[in-house]
């Protein structure tokens, strides 16, 4: 899929395109091969869950002086998008994203410098790696399952779509599966598994695939069944 419709799974992932451009879309699809089309599903779905992702990771409440920043620059954006039509989705999707980098990374309030910059987040380091892969897996039951992740950043981050929750006296139990050998990797009990649910998994190395039990409350050191779903990390 060439950049030109990249940007367009970007805009049509954050709703900015009008009923002009939606039109424009939906004729250039109608025409492209269905791997093309799939894998601009494939690009607006990672687009929004990379997003959903983002914000829900983010541990810093930002200050209300970020809010009137970034309102200001976007306005001063549209300002310019106005005299210059066909740029008005691809600011809002610049606006965006420096938006979800500098909350993903924290928010330095105030002025202060240092000579040693901050050390980004893992989840900054996976998206930002030049080697970062997105698999996604249908989940029995329904629902959805996105890993992204990088062996250089050592991590990944889950992102998990309308997934069900466990029942009561059972819990999700994440592995990592280095050969024929499974690693405990967390759990999640039905009050964790929300509509959208997410996860770092940090010392991915060597690990073939990440797989799913389920497993009574407080997890298990070796799966106690078969595991109902697996997503590849080669």
């Amino acid at each position: 899929m060439d950049d030109d419709l990249i940007e367009w799974a970007h805009a049509c992932a954050l709703h900015a395109l009008d009923d002009s451009e939606r039109r424009d879309l939906d004729a250039r699809l109608a025409e492209a091969d269905e791997a093309t089309r799939a894998e601009f599903d494939a690009a607006v779905r990672l687009a929004r869950e990379t997003m959903a992702a983002a914000s829900s990771l983010v541990a810093v409440t930002p200050p209300a002086s970020l809010r009137h920043n970034l309102i200001r620059q976007v306005t001063g954006d549209e300002l310019a998008a106005r005299r210059t039509p066909g740029r008005r989705w691809r600011i809002a999707i610049a606006s965006v994203a420096a938006a979800v980098a500098l909350l993903a990374g924290g928010v330095v309030i105030g002025h202060q410098i240092t000579e040693t910059p901050p050390t980004p987040s893992v989840t900054a380091q996976i998206l930002d790696a030049p080697d970062m892969h997105s698999v996604t897996a249908e989940i029995p039951g329904g629902g959805t399952a996105t890993t992204m992740y990088s062996k250089d950043a050592n991590a990944a981050m889950l992102v998990m779509n309308g997934v069900t929750p466990p029942k009561s006296d059972t819990v999700y139990q994440m592995w990592l599966v280095r050969g024929d050998e499974p690693v405990p990797a967390g759990t999640m009990g039905p009050d964790q598994v929300s509509p959208t649910t997410t996860a770092v998994l940090e010392g991915i190395d060597g690990a073939t695939q990440l797989g799913f039990t389920v497993e009574p409350p407080g997890g298990s050191t070796s799966p106690t069944g078969d595991m109902f779903a697996s997503i590849p990390l080669t």
